[in-house]
């Protein structure tokens, strides 16, 4: 191999390890952002948590009370074009309004169009406190 052909090579080499390096950046996970916060459910704003199916936005994150009265915390985000997905008490499901996919209450794609689920964070109670983080 002539000086000129391995310079050749050697710069395929490296772009395609560059590239590689840029998609694995872009992966899903890393999209997810992190979350720490706590809700105090006797605070006012949060109101809507009292009853069930009632549901706020805190950040890119919707906390709801399922009908079994069970908190959840998912990525309000839905996966197929970036629309504000709504808690849908009378479905039990997490609704997005712009194309109508459907998620059950832990991010699980019911119907589509979307084919990603939602990320699920914890959210643990604690008296009258509700922890909300990353797993």
């Amino acid at each position: 191999m002539d000086r000129k052909e391995f310079l050749k090579k050697l710069g395929y080499s490296a772009a395609a390890f560059f590239i590689a390096d840029v998609l694995a950046g872009c992966a899903k996970e890393d999209q997810i952002p992190n979350v720490d916060f706590v809700i105090d459910l006797t605070d006012p704003a949060y109101v809507n948590l009292l009853g069930l199916g009632g549901y706020v936005y805190v950040d890119n994150v919707i906390v709801f009370r399922a009908l079994d009265g069970t908190y959840f915390a998912l990525s309000k985000i839905c996966t197929h074009e970036g629309c504000t997905v709504e808690y849908q008490v009378t479905l039990n499901e997490l609704v997005c309004p712009c194309h109508f996919s459907h998620y059950d209450t832990h991010g699980i794609v019911i119907t589509g169009p979307a084919d990603e689920p939602l990320f699920e964070y914890v959210a643990e109670l604690a008296g009258t406190l509700l922890h909300v983080y990353n797993p």
